[in-house]
């Protein structure tokens, strides 16, 4: 019995990992920067947006750092869905190409990368926000002993989202391909 070789065939050897979709993803979402900073970014826009002391400066950017950490988990397995079916449909119309279905893979892997860490970034944030707020509710006549309250020291603002970020979210996205091109009878 034959075994099937895993690899891809050559000319599709030099198509980026998963892994290295995901890098290549996290990268554009770091902006340069670093994971920390990001934390960072993302606890300062909850803290001006909210009002709220800035003091939290010192003890929420450690939770969102540990909140995009825990949510981030999966990140390769959704890259390679999108590739495969990407892959998968572009070969239904064009079953000779590989190459080109190859391509429109890494482009839909590429997409949905940066369409699930924006996602992810504005669901950190506003669970950033709502523990903020929360923080600023009054006391409930729960049994659950609370955490201090925090106090406002600036009215609270609409949070602002890098264009980077929203971007990916705002627009539909093409498929790659010749879509307008008629097909062979």
């Amino acid at each position: 019995m034959a075994t099937r070789d895993a690899r891809p065939p050559p000319a599709l050897a030099g198509a980026p990992t998963a892994e290295e979709l995901a890098e290549r993803a996290l990268r554009r979402l770091l902006r340069g920067g670093s994971w920390e900073a990001l934390a960072n970014e993302i606890a300062w826009e909850a803290v001006r947006s909210t009002g709220v002391e800035s003091s939290c400066l010192a003890w929420l950017p450690g939770l969102v750092e540990a909140t995009l950490a825990q949510r981030i988990d999966g990140l390769e397995y959704v890259l390679d869905s999108a590739r495969y079916s990407a892959r998968e449909e572009h070969l239904r119309q064009w079953p000779h190409d590989l190459v080109g279905a190859e391509t429109a893979a890494t482009l839909a892997a590429d997409e949905a990368g940066a369409q699930r860490l924006s996602r992810l970034y504005l669901d950190v944030l506003e669970w950033a926000l709502q523990l903020l707020s929360d923080r600023l509710a009054p006391a409930s006549n729960s049994q659950r002993p609370r955490l201090p309250r925090l106090r406002r020291e600036r009215p609270p603002a609409d949070p602002e989202v890098p264009e980077l970020i929203a971007d990916p979210l705002m627009h539909q996205q093409p498929r790659y391909g010749w879509e307008d091109r008629p097909k062979a009878a």
